[in-house]
C-alpha cells in the first residue's frame, strides 16, 4: 500500500499539492518550501486536478496530499474517499481561504485536516501529520448528527 508514515514527525514530508497553481494564496507554495518540507523533505507533485490524485497515489509515497478546496464538490469528494481508501497512512490536507469553503465537502470525503489559511507552521504542520493507518471513510455520504455540519 502506497503512502508514507505520516504520524511521524521526525520524518521527512514527501508533499503533493493538488489544485491550480493560480488557486492556491500568494504566498503558499512559498511558506510550504521555507517552512514545512526542511532538507530532507519534497514537494513531490502538483496535480492541477484532484481525479488525479488517487492514481498517483497508488504508485508514489506520499507523507500528505494537500487539496485546495475549490477542488472540492461531488466528484471531489469521491476522489478524496478513494486517496483514503488507496493510501490510509497518507495525511489528506484540505486548505481553505475561508473557515468554511469546502468544510462539508471535505469531511465527508474523508479529509483527515482541514485548515483555513492563513495558518501558522505549527498548526499546517499538525495537519501533514493527520494520516492514519486506520480504515478509509464510508464510500456513502456522511449524516452529521443534529449541531454538526450539514445541509
Amino acid at each position: 500500500m502506497a503512502g508514507a508514515a505520516a504520524s511521524d514527525p521526525g520524518q521527512p514530508l514527501h508533499l503533493a499539492l493538488a489544485g491550480y497553481e493560480h488557486e492556491w494564496p500568494a504566498d503558499f507554495e512559498a511558506f510550504v518550501a521555507r517552512e514545512l518540507i526542511g532538507r530532507d523533505g519534497a514537494l513531490v507533485a502538483r496535480l492541477a486536478e484532484l481525479g488525479e490524485a488517487p492514481a498517483f497515489l497508488s504508485a508514489s509515497e506520499v507523507t500528505a496530499l494537500i487539496v485546495n478546496a475549490n477542488r472540492l464538490g461531488l466528484k471531489g469528494k469521491v476522489a478524496l474517499r478513494e486517496c483514503r481508501r488507496i493510501s490510509p497512512a497518507t495525511a489528506v490536507v484540505v486548505v481553505a481561504t475561508t473557515t468554511v469553503h469546502g468544510l462539508k465537502d471535505a469531511l465527508e470525503g474523508g479529509a483527515t485536516a482541514f485548515v483555513s489559511w492563513p495558518a501558522s507552521p505549527e498548526v499546517l504542520r499538525r495537519a501533514l501529520h493527520s494520516g492514519t493507518e486506520t480504515t478509509a471513510p464510508p464510500s456513502g455520504p456522511s449524516h452529521p448528527e443534529r449541531g454538526g455540519v450539514g445541509p
